[in-house]
């Protein structure tokens, strides 16, 4: 699927094939902000909105879902900002509060080479009451591919420790497998151009596009995405970690429409080599604690 020449527009890189676009959402800081707009007005090239743009600030989400805000932050708060290099996307923490799960193409530019490193690539979140930034250990990411844009969408995943702990996070579990058709909550963290915006929509994983080894799927969504949603956690109502953002396929991209095949949202699946890199990671990254 991700064959052809690359086109640039803002930054982003995306594949023309077969007169379809597979856009996978990395906006450099600077790229000026292009807000969406619902109802099929004027739209980033970036933004697949699916029918009209559904998602929703958090206090807007607690007050729509009958949850209070600090069910919202319970549940939903462990996801945040990834800034690496010249990237801005969507990063959360999974198993562990020193543990992140985003797409592998929020950290790797094309020839596999780690886009920042240091206070170049890091993490940033409010949690414990605070704002907190940490460095991303890229050097010891485990991935699908460190070549996401030069491998199949199935393998462009991330799992990566950071450099500490955040305090006070509340990270994601592990959920159950990802029902297929069935109900996802997205979390994103940022939008076109960089701009940090924490937006949550109650969508729907609709059909299963790809499968890699060991049993991870890539799933159609009908959830509403942009420039800067790459990286996004899936969701159950609890909070149960179930899948990852990736991009987008569309032949009218910058233009909302209904879900069709032409038209969608991809994630991948919280399983097979995702789901062992998550549980290797975490259990690496705990502290040792003396016993007698």
């Amino acid at each position: 699927m991700r064959r052809g020449g690359v086109w640039h527009a803002g930054g982003s890189f995306a594949w023309l094939v077969l007169g379809m676009s597979v856009l996978v959402f990395v906006l450099p800081v600077q790229a000026a902000e292009i807000r969406a707009t619902a109802g099929g007005g004027s739209l980033s090239p970036a933004s697949i909105m699916i029918d009209g743009d559904d998602r929703l600030a958090p206090a807007a989400f607690a007050h729509a879902h009958g949850l209070s805000p600090a069910q919202v932050a319970s549940r939903f708060g462990a996801t945040g900002i990834v800034r690496c290099g010249g990237a801005v996307g969507t990063g959360q923490l999974v198993g562990a509060s020193n543990v992140l799960v985003t797409a592998a193409h929020v950290l790797f530019a094309p020839g596999g080479t780690p886009r920042g490193a240091g206070e170049a690539c890091t993490f940033e979140i409010e949690a414990g009451g605070k704002r907190q930034r940490v460095p991303i250990l890229t050097e010891r990411a485990t991935c699908g591919s460190r070549e996401p844009y030069a491998a199949p969408a199935v393998r462009d995943w991330a799992v990566a420790p950071l450099a500490r702990s955040v305090a006070g996070a509340h990270p994601y579990m592990l959920g159950p497998v990802m029902k297929v058709p069935g109900p996802v909550v997205l979390v994103a963290a940022a939008r076109t151009g960089g701009a940090e915006s924490r937006s949550l929509q109650r969508c729907s994983a609709r059909q299963v596009t790809a499968r890699a080894a060991g049993g991870l799927r890539e799933v159609a969504l009908d959830c509403d995405a942009e420039g800067g949603t790459s990286g996004s956690a899936l969701l159950t109502d609890k909070g149960g970690f179930l899948g990852v953002y990736v991009g987008f396929r569309s032949a009218h991209p910058g233009t909302s429409g209904p879900f069709s095949m032409s038209h969608y949202n991809f994630a991948l699946t919280a399983e097979g080599p995702l789901r062992q890199a998550i549980i290797d990671v975490t259990n690496r990254s705990q502290p040792l604690t003396a016993s007698r």
